[in-house]
């Protein structure tokens, strides 16, 4: 530990010489991590726990039996040389327990001596507060009598027979979920309607309030305080806290996992209770305030809390079970070591990792964690954005500056002023300076492959659709739903009694009128020219008769799988003249159709190549090839499906006025190409897809803003 600050500082004149104490009633607790001591010291009156290294709980065994600081310091060099604390760690740590109000001292000059020690570490504080201003904490009320007096009620929810109706619960939920997984992802896409935000706030409130008592809950089981509840500003969005960091001083680690985890137990509980209430309950207020409460209490548990790459439940837990005390804080030290040591010469820093798996682990935290906060940002700014344009903005602009700005910000602070570089100026500003010219240049200058999205929808080839062409009952079903089928098979067999008796009447017409010719040419032929006529006009009504009642036997127009799924519809009535009875359609040849807007079209028709991809919905981890890629050089207001335009849950403008759904509000241009369906892998006509053109390789940064400008016209009709 003496080599982390040097083993002399620069402030150590102003503490050397006071005699300090803890207060009485500091409890110091111990604790093993990777089998190396740590200490916790708990501040039982006014509620704070911070974690200390075994050199730090040595020197402030020191502090009580020595009288000044500077005799506890040298008595902890005379026991322990090599791993006693330097002067700038004994500066540290007294100015932390200053901070926190944990010391006293004989005399007040001792405690104004360290007013001067404060000051930085008041600006970091401050510092920390407005970097920190979206997550404000309210407190309200001490929450602890309540919590005494109820446990006894909630006890058991974290007993064996409390896990086993947690799982069953869970079970029945999840398979309430598969069962009407359809009608629950269509009711998502009104999640952020101005219709349902009260709801889901209700329903965040809620969950929110459960998950913080089952913290509070599995705290005060194992004997800790809970003293706090209040709110915290979380984006300026009112949310209850407990505060259950006493955890933090219980010795057992399975113990501080458990009251880590026990707000996503309760939560994943509650999700599962609502589900199952969702899908049995008709549709209605509480119908929807459950399907809410399912969302928040399931997505946020996996996005945010139970994840270890954000600082919420889930790092907890992890810090535990790896048992790695500030794991973020350590990854970050460890980073700003390589770059001080192989970036800017820095040498004689300790490495703050003890083995080759420590580094690798650390490492990858760091990287992991802050490209899961940019993707999780990128995904709700998209989200938001979809339903409100100016919210979405002013989240980009918030986040920009606390993740981008602040910490550039930062870094050139610390390159043009930090203490340690004091020898290593000059080389740290050009290192930097280069790094930047250096990713400017690549984002810039250096051409990569470059590929346009589009939205599209699979055809089959062919594809026809079998209407009735004669009203009639249904009288068989004389080719199953499902089959394969040749052109000309017979599918559907209707009757029409009325139709077969006109046929019946217009035969026997026919054959008099036959019998008056023949008579009236034995005569004199007098009448032979009108017979005639209507003879002519018979033969008319007979063929149409015998064409209709060949259309009472529907046959397949061409070869390929007969799908008729409402069939049984007709099973008790007619079927109307033109009803629709299903759909032949090919499953060897395939085309893809997608739609371009027209502030595309140029830069598309003149470098798009013959080849593409394309990935479908619900078969997403396939990629499947296009070929023969052909943009149709012509305007077209008539969608391919209604299924592409925003009514259908595409992304193109339709026109409200036109009830199928399928007339663009503005002119579009259409690719065709062929699909190439893999063997094993199938696809099916109306089903939806994304297609990925090949275009000019273009700079990494340019393709960012192409990207972004294509996705804010998709959405905003720009």
């Amino acid at each position: 530990m003496s080599t982390a600050n040097g083993v002399f500082d620069e402030s150590w004149y102003r503490v050397k010489d006071c005699r300090l104490r803890l207060l009485p009633g500091i409890e110091l607790v111990r604790q093993r991590f990777k089998g190396e001591p740590w200490y916790v010291v708990c501040d039982k009156l006014g509620h704070q726990y911070f974690r200390i290294r075994p050199e730090a709980y040595k020197f402030i065994c020191h502090l009580e039996n020595e009288n000044c600081v500077e005799d506890a310091w040298n008595e902890a060099l005379r026991v322990d040389p090599e791993n006693s604390p330097s002067q700038g760690d004994v500066v540290q740590l007294l100015s932390q327990l200053y901070r926190s109000g944990l010391l006293r001292g004989d005399r007040m000059a001792d405690i104004e001596a360290l007013a001067e020690v404060r000051k930085t570490e008041k600006a970091t504080k401050t510092k920390q507060q407005w970097a920190s201003f979206l997550f404000l904490k309210i407190p309200l009320f001490n929450p602890d009598p309540f919590l005494k007096k109820t446990l006894g009620l909630f006890s058991w929810c974290f007993a064996p027979l409390g896990f086993i109706v947690w799982l069953l619960v869970l079970g029945f939920g999840i398979q309430a979920l598969a069962l009407n997984w359809g009608e629950f992802k269509d009711v998502s896409e009104g999640l952020l309607g101005l219709s349902n935000l009260p709801l889901l706030y209700l329903a965040m409130i809620i969950t929110k309030t459960l998950h913080e008592f089952g913290h509070a809950y599995a705290c005060r089981r194992y004997g800790r305080e809970v003293p706090e509840m209040g709110v915290m500003l979380l984006v300026f969005n009112p949310l209850p806290y407990m505060d259950a960091s006493a955890s933090y001083a219980y010795t057992h680690k399975h113990r501080r996992v458990l009251v880590g985890a026990a707000g996503m137990y309760v939560e994943i509980f509650v999700a599962g209770v609502a589900l199952l209430y969702w899908a049995n309950a008709g549709d209605g207020t509480m119908s929807r305030l459950a399907y809410n409460m399912a969302i928040t209490a399931s997505v946020s548990t996996i996005l945010f809390n139970l994840n270890p790459l954000l600082r919420f439940d889930g790092y907890h837990i992890l810090t535990d079970l790896s048992e790695t005390p500030n794991l973020q804080m350590r990854a970050q030290q460890l980073i700003k070591f390589a770059v001080n040591r192989y970036g800017f010469g820095l040498r004689g820093q300790p490495v703050p990792a003890n083995s080759l798996g420590e580094v690798l682990g650390l490492t990858s935290f760091f990287f992991a964690s802050w490209i899961y906060r940019m993707f999780l940002l990128v995904s709700i700014l998209f989200f938001v954005s979809k339903q409100w344009l100016i919210a979405g903005v002013i989240i980009a602009i918030v986040f920009a500056v606390m993740w981008l700005v602040v910490p550039i910000a930062k870094g050139a602070h610390y390159v043009i002023s930090g203490t340690e570089l004091m020898n290593n100026r000059s080389r740290a500003v050009l290192v930097s300076a280069g790094s930047i010219l250096a990713v400017a240049a690549f984002l810039i200058w250096v051409p990569l492959p470059h590929y346009f999205r589009t939205d599209g929808i699979v055809q089959s080839n062919p594809f026809v659709n079998v209407y009735a062409g004669t009203a009639g009952e249904l009288v068989s079903i004389d080719t199953p739903s499902g089959s394969m089928v040749e052109a000309g098979q017979l599918l559907v067999s209707l009757s029409n009694p009325e139709l077969e008796e006109e046929a019946h009447l217009v035969e026997l017409e026919y054959e008099r009128l036959l019998l008056l010719i023949r008579s009236d040419q034995s005569v004199d032929g007098a009448q032979l020219e009108g017979l005639q006529a209507k003879k002519e006009a018979l033969l008319v009504r007979r063929e149409e008769a015998k064409r209709r009642l060949a259309e009472l036997q529907v046959k397949a127009p061409v070869s390929g799988r007969w799908i008729a799924p409402s069939l049984h519809e007709y099973a008790d009535g007619m079927v109307a003249r033109g009803s629709p009875l299903g759909f032949v359609r090919g499953e060897r040849e395939f085309r893809f159709s997608a739609v371009v807007r027209q502030k595309d079209v140029d830069r598309l028709f003149t470098e798009i190549g013959d080849t593409a991809e394309v990935k479908l919905f619900g078969q997403e981890n396939v990629t499947m090839q296009l070929s023969k890629v052909t943009p149709i050089p012509a305007e077209q207001s008539q969608l391919p499906s209604a299924s592409l335009g925003v009514m259908g849950g595409g992304n193109v403008g339709v026109n409200t006025n036109e009830r199928s759904g399928s007339t663009s509000s503005e002119p579009f241009f259409e690719i065709r190409s062929t699909l190439h369906v893999p063997d094993g892998q199938i696809a099916n006509h109306g089903q939806r897809g994304v297609a990925r053109l090949r275009l000019p390789d273009l700079p990494l940064g340019r393709q960012w803003y192409l990207r972004v400008r294509q996705a804010f016209q998709k959405e905003y009709q720009l």
